[in-house]
């Protein structure tokens, strides 16, 4: 019977620790999202940099011959 009661413990302390994983990368997620909306309306307003362009992922400003962002870390396809 005592090694049910603590399979039964390490089984819930498991799912609890699944479930923070979760609402935490959700937070994150919201939180970068708010973040992107926030970037591509200065874009449309036209407050980018002198000499920078947006990520296509993330939306930061950016140096043009980028090959890699530095915020989100993707890979820049090559501009034409």
């Amino acid at each position: 019977m005592p090694i049910i009661a603590l399979l039964f413990l390490v089984a819930a302390g498991v799912g609890a620790g699944i479930y923070a994983l979760v609402v935490r990368d959700l937070i994150r997620r919201g939180r970068q999202h708010r973040r992107n909306e926030q970037l591509k309306a200065q874009i449309a307003a036209g407050a980018m940099p002198v000499g920078r362009v947006p990520c296509p992922e993330c939306a930061e400003a950016i140096l043009p011959q980028a090959r890699r962002c530095p915020y989100c870390r993707s890979v820049i396809a090559a501009r034409v």
